[in-house]
């Protein structure tokens, strides 16, 4: 590798490495949304990708870390191994996955759940997504002092659009979720756009033999974010709401 390009893949990696001060803060979001299933939160925005940052925050040298990138965006699992020391692997033996394009419905199924014995080996997963937006009123979270960041987008307010693979339900309405289960009370309704609908369904089979599964978080570009762990039961609504 030439210097030229250790100097290039050096600025990627500290364009994803939060400061402690972020990454404690980040940490607490990530927190509240996988307590809170559906409900919106923030994190700290970089020059990188929103996930790989969020993934940056999370990884560290125990933790066999695979990339899912877009042709082109290689360079990102690179730059995560390097920032965090996390080991690589291939996503069928990883503890996190951080799909940095759309995943499959198959790549979902394929993704380790532990079972009931170990279920600290389920994957954690990470997916960068175009928007998030809650459907219920007063369901989002507000970022308190001390934490920058742009705020979470309101009800039915749509992420704003980032360029990227052509995917069903990329565009127009996206997905709607709606979520139940132990952090819910009653039902929560979750708007995501970017992933086909496909892969939520691919999701919810992989976490039927709760307590194994696959605990998610969903990056949108602009920072916000929301927590799908394994206890949450899913339903995919058709139609815009």
């Amino acid at each position: 590798m030439t210097s030229t390009a250790v100097q290039g893949i050096g600025v990627h990696v500290r364009a994803v490495t939060p400061t402690a001060a972020r990454a404690q803060a980040d940490f607490r979001a990530l927190l509240n949304v996988l307590s809170r299933p559906g409900v919106l939160d923030v994190v700290g925005r970089t020059d990188g990708p929103a996930a790989l940052a969020v993934a940056a925050g999370l990884a560290d040298v125990e933790v066999p870390t695979a990339v899912l990138a877009a042709p082109g965006a290689e360079h990102w699992a690179r730059v995560l191994h390097l920032a965090t020391s996390a080991p690589p692997a291939a996503p069928a033996e990883a503890r996190m996955v951080v799909a940095l394009r759309p995943p499959t419905a198959e790549e979902i199924a394929a993704l380790p759940r532990g079972d009931a014995l170990h279920p600290e080996r389920g994957t954690r997963l990470i997916v960068a997504v175009t928007g998030l937006s809650s459907q219920e009123a007063g369901e989002r979270n507000v970022p308190g002092p001390q934490v920058p960041g742009p705020q979470v987008p309101g009800p039915q307010v749509p992420g704003p659009q980032v360029p990227g693979p052509q995917v069903p339900g990329a565009e127009g309405p996206g997905v709607v979720l709606v979520l139940s289960g132990p952090g819910v009370p009653g039902t929560r309704r979750l708007r995501v756009t970017g992933l086909a609908r496909e892969v939520f369904a691919a999701l919810a089979a992989a976490n039927a033999g709760f307590p194994a599964g696959v605990d998610t978080f969903l990056v949108a570009a602009d920072g916000t974010v929301a927590g799908l762990p394994r206890s949450t039961r899913i339903e995919i609504e058709n139609g815009e709401h």
